[in-house]
């Protein structure tokens, strides 16, 4: 694990698509993880996902972990 990693794992909390996109750029694992964080602060007008936080940290932990 390189000082990159953790500083992409960090970034995870706060910006979970700009660390996916680091890490594979704007590929299909990108656009997922985009739609989990909108779907969070209900960017695409469905208020309801608040539980979608999380996922969208722990996709882009598990993408920045993972794939090299």
């Amino acid at each position: 694990m390189t000082l990159g990693d953790l500083l992409r794992i960090i970034l995870a909390f706060f910006l979970p698509p700009l660390a996916v996109a680091s890490q594979v750029g704007l590929t299909g694992a990108f656009w997922l993880n985009l739609l989990f964080w909108l779907l969070s602060f209900g960017g695409l007008g469905l208020p309801l996902m608040a539980i979608m936080w999380p996922v969208a940290v722990i996709h882009a932990i598990y993408i920045c972990v993972t794939r090299k």
